[in-house]
């Protein structure tokens, strides 16, 4: 009998006591890594800088000895192993082709605390199927006193042998919580905070999630969407064993990242106190903060939207149908439709959301998504396939298009991406998921805008136009015109002159949440407002007709505010939005 099977067919055994040699396994890991780092705590040779490690962090000596030790075991274990760790990223022991489970490890969770001989660190172990799914398997051991949590699916949670629970704490005031983003997201946080009894931060999160299973604090939070897979990969589940409950920090299921890079939010609790502790973090008049969230639900309809001018796009189009027309329901958006005479298939791009799509595939480049994407109030998940030119949001190549939505089918993440709302004296005219351009109706004639954000002046800029973009946009026209690169991650808008008169008049960085609004202020002189390369016309007018276009004076106001329902956008590529820039941009 293989490896491979033995392993398997532990793992499915009936016994109610966890898999005894995966726990094995882990307990040997444990005593190799404790053997590596003991003569390293509390030194200052343990602080030494080797390199940034894979997650992006600096690996320090101690960080290595403990990873240099936990390879060694799996290496002579026998398996063949897909290894996620902190400091290597990724590895394969064994034989690639026949790769029996994942082992998700972080070495040393709480280095700062090892280095300062503070004794709460550990080492966290999470065994998953191949493809990071599953996970069946999570160990946790405390590396100073040796405290040992772990746990298998369905099969309970554990301490030093002894069946674990969570606590049975069922109000707020009378919590213990570890709270993490009370720096860098007090607005979140210290509304929980001042009301439970004690708050406390030990630098372990491996550990402080399993101190949640046993009853030892009630909750964890972490908001600082810093939170890797191997963080959490076992606590999470030793926490679920124990009767608590995990989301991410909306309440939504928690969808474990693929990689070691990509953040989550996390909140863990006893089970009893959940939607309270939810419902003192969140943001109730906001929906989107940038994360990225699984789709819930079955894929039942999809459609498609593309440019009508290009003969790949329209044979990309039969494929797509001709590949799922007999899995899910495939609509065409009007004009495709019509084209190709599929009209039994066509639907207008507005009326998506109300049938029902589950997430529409776009064909084209960037404008393409823009365009459809300013037609919906509330945005559908859309997949872009790149066959434009650039295709910053276009997240799919055509050759791999037809495999990336048979798996989107199966279920699929999503991006958010907070727009902004355009409205003119009050009446609303659109959304943006770029940018809003104030420009002169007329070339080449300059204009003075008077800014405000808050209803305080920012200041009186005289230039050919004003730039108002989103992090998202601002790849786009706002780099042209001399802005900064954003990452999606901050919530702010950019507002950058074009060709400003005067040497001073830079870009400026505000909070996404502030009420930007414009004034021109110079009389008889008149602007037009572009959203996402689009002149702006009234919301009943579809046309791009120049006697169409809203003009705007000196006596109107233009307001530009985050709009209510954000960007959503299908997601595979594991690449950062620095791999993007690189790529797209050299």
């Amino acid at each position: 009998m293989s490896e491979n099977q033995n392993l398997s067919s532990s793992c499915s055994s009936n016994s109610d006591s966890p898999n005894p040699e995966l726990l094995a396994l882990c307990r040997a890991v444990y005593n190799d890594i404790r053997s590596a780092i003991s003569s390293l705590e509390g030194t200052n040779e343990a602080d030494e800088f080797m390199f940034v490690g894979a997650d992006g962090t600096d690996t320090k000596r101690i960080d290595l000895a403990a990873e240099d030790a936990m390879l060694k075991r799996f290496k002579s274990s026998g398996h063949s192993v897909r290894i996620i760790s902190e400091e290597m990223g990724e590895t394969i022991i064994g034989d690639v082709n026949n790769i029996e489970f994942a082992a998700i490890v972080d070495p040393l969770d709480g280095t700062t605390n090892a280095i300062h001989d503070i004794p709460f660190y550990s080492v966290s172990i999470a065994f998953s199927k191949p493809d990071l799914t599953g996970i069946f398997f999570g160990y946790v051991c405390n590396l100073a006193n040796g405290d040992e949590f772990y746990a298998e699916d369905g099969k309970g949670a554990y301490m030093n042998g002894a069946r674990i629970e969570t606590s049975k704490i069922s109000t707020v005031r009378e919590m213990t919580i570890s709270a993490y983003g009370y720096r860098q997201n007090t607005d979140r946080t210290a509304n929980l905070c001042s009301r439970v009894q004690k708050v406390r931060v030990l630098g372990s999160v491996a550990l402080e999630l399993c101190y949640v299973a046993a009853g030892k604090i009630d909750a964890f939070v972490d908001v600082r969407r810093m939170l890797r897979l191997i963080d959490i990969g076992a606590g999470q589940l030793i926490a679920r064993e124990a009767g608590g409950i995990v989301t991410d920090g909306a309440g939504n299921t928690l969808f474990l990242p693929d990689n070691h890079i990509k953040p989550v939010n996390l909140v863990a609790t006893n089970g009893r106190i959940h939607q309270e502790v939810l419902n003192l973090i969140s943001f109730p008049e906001i929906d989107c903060r940038g994360d990225w969230y699984y789709y819930q639900g079955t894929v039942k309809k999809i459609a498609i939207v593309s440019r009508c001018d290009s003969a790949a796009a329209l044979e990309m189009i039969r494929k797509i149908v001709d590949a799922f027309k007999d899995r899910v329901e495939v609509y065409l958006s009007s004009s495709p439709a019509k084209y190709l005479n599929m009209e039994e298939r066509g639907i207008a791009v507005g009326k998506m959301k109300e049938a029902g799509i589950d997430f529409v595939i776009s064909l084209g480049g960037d404008g393409t998504i823009l365009r459809n994407m300013s037609k919906m109030p509330d945005p559908i998940p859309i997949l872009g396939i790149n066959m434009g030119t650039l295709g910053f949001l276009a997240d799919v190549d055509p050759e791999d298009a037809i495999a990336a939505i048979d798996k989107a089918l199966s279920g699929f993440m999503y991006d958010e991406r907070p727009r902004l709302e355009l409205s003119i004296n009050g009446k609303f005219i659109g959304n943006a998921i770029n940018e809003v351009v104030a420009t002169s109706a007329y070339p080449a004639k300059m204009i003075t805008y008077e800014i405000l954000v808050n209803r305080r002046l920012l200041g009186e800029i005289r230039a050919d136009g004003i730039v108002f973009a989103t992090p998202t946009g601002s790849t786009a026209y706002a780099l042209s015109a001399g802005g900064p690169i954003v990452t999606p991650e901050v919530d702010a808008i950019l507002i950058v002159p074009i060709a400003p008169f005067k040497l001073s008049s830079r870009p400026w960085i505000v909070p996404f949440d502030s009420e930007i609004t414009v004034r021109v202020k110079m009389p008889k002189k008149e602007i037009v407002i572009v959203t996402d390369g689009k002149v702006v016309t009234p919301p009943e007018i579809e046309t791009e007709c120049q006697e169409d276009f809203i003009h705007v004076n000196e006596d109107d106001v233009v307001t530009i505010k985050r709009a209510r329902y954000p960007g959503r956008f299908v997601k595979f590529s594991d690449a950062c939005f620095y791999d993007t820039v690189r790529k797209k941009l050299n």
